[in-house]
């Protein structure tokens, strides 16, 4: 019923010499992330910031406030106090200064408090050790995000938008190993290992792109999975339109009515974000025209591409082709204009085939131009995952 482009390519962002920050982030990824971060403590590990970051702690502080977020900022204890961040941010914030050594009980209840209390909290640390700090106050405050901060950005050239630790464990340590004199490596393990569920690695200038764009700006952090699948719910239903809406804006869908939408949800699949459950990509199997003949159609794919590159794309079809086993299918289909869907569906299994190989349903009403530039593929839901693994 559709002819969907599945979740791009994990998104590379700019060189670390591209322009250090941007203006406007678009305002439905600015939306999806705000609803990410309801009610959430992320904790920010600057150092000394320059006017550019100044400028991204406060758009990130001020999108944060939307959904009841809250920010802690861990910056140069010099600099703790001073004017100008507190004139970025959308109240005056509580200024603390970290202890020496073990944080104990009595200043930790008076860090929870001010967090619950203002929303936005200042903590001054050593210069240097704004890293290992921050990767402390995250476990001891049980932060679901720590973002780590660095002039060289995320990890790699360009940066990879997403990684494992336990699958990348060598290499990202390795590279990373200069990083502020290992300081960086040591608080993604700390924060990582003490229960923090993603850490993020960017320039402190990206701060707010890396949070609130789909592509980031830096690398994302993880330690083992980071998207599970779930059936739909009614619940998801808004999240799902959204979605769908974000994908058609994209030129990666097609045009949907509610109905339609509402007609994939019911039958459709999920990969949500572990810890918060928010959705980071859907699909559907559409067999309602092609049941007699023992087929399905891939309809409605479509993922945050940060997401991409944990492997919720590969989750979803994998799943969806579980459906479609249990069935009792013949094959499954897809068709798509883009030459990176089509690499994704040969990567996963699909063998491309001729247009008359697809039901004559799919073409009927179908723009003659978009035809003739269509690629098909097809996939037995039996046959076994060509990569063996659920990520790219």
């Amino acid at each position: 019923m559709t002819d969907d482009l599945p979740p791009r390519e994990d998104a590379v962002a700019p060189f670390a010499d591209a322009s250090p920050y941007i203006d406007e982030v678009p305002a439905s990824e600015r939306a999806f992330y705000v609803d990410e971060f309801a009610g959430e403590t992320i904790v920010a590990a600057i150092g000394a910031p320059s006017p550019a970051t100044l400028e991204a702690i406060g758009r990130t502080a001020s999108s944060l406030a939307e959904s009841r977020g809250r920010l802690l900022l861990v910056v140069d204890r010099t600099v703790a106090g001073g004017a100008e961040i507190g004139s970025v941010l959308p109240a005056e914030p509580i200024v603390l200064d970290a202890p020496e050594g073990e944080l104990d009980g009595s200043w930790l209840a008076e860090l929870w408090l001010a967090i619950t209390d203002r929303r936005e909290v200042v903590v001054g640390s050593t210069p240097g050790d704004e890293a290992t700090v921050g990767a402390r106050l995250a476990v001891a405050v049980r932060a679901r995000k720590l973002v780590l901060t660095d002039e060289h950005g995320g990890w790699g050239r360009p940066p990879r938008s997403f990684a494992d630790i336990e699958t990348h464990a060598d290499a990202f340590r390795t590279q990373l190993v200069d990083r502020q004199d290992g300081a960086v490596v040591g608080a993604l393990q700390a924060a990582l290992d003490g229960g923090v569920i993603n850490v993020n690695l960017c320039r402190p200038e990206d701060l707010d792109r890396e949070l609130f764009t789909f592509d980031g700006a830096g690398t994302l952090f993880t330690s083992g999975s980071y998207v599970a699948l779930d059936q739909l719910r009614v619940d998801d239903l808004p999240a799902v339109e959204r979605l769908v809406a974000q994908g058609t804006a994209d030129g990666l869908l097609r045009p949907r009515t509610r109905t339609e939408v509402a007609r994939l949800a019911v039958d459709g699949l999920g990969a949500r974000l572990v810890g918060s459950g928010h959705l980071a990509g859907i699909v559907s199997l559409e067999t309602e025209p092609y049941r007699e003949l023992g087929l399905g159609e891939v309809a409605g794919l479509y993922t945050v591409s940060r997401f991409s590159g944990a492997g919720a794309g590969a989750l979803l079809v994998e799943g969806m082709l579980d459906v479609a086993r249990r069935q009792a299918l013949d094959a499954v289909f897809a068709v798509t204009v883009s030459d990176l869907a089509a690499a994704f569906f040969l990567r996963r299994g699909f063998a491309e085939v001729d247009h008359d190989a697809i039901p004559a349903e799919k073409w009927q009403s179908y723009d003659a131009t978009r035809k003739a530039t269509a690629r098909a593929f097809l996939r037995a839901p039996g046959d076994p995952d060509p990569q063996g693994t659920l990520s790219f």
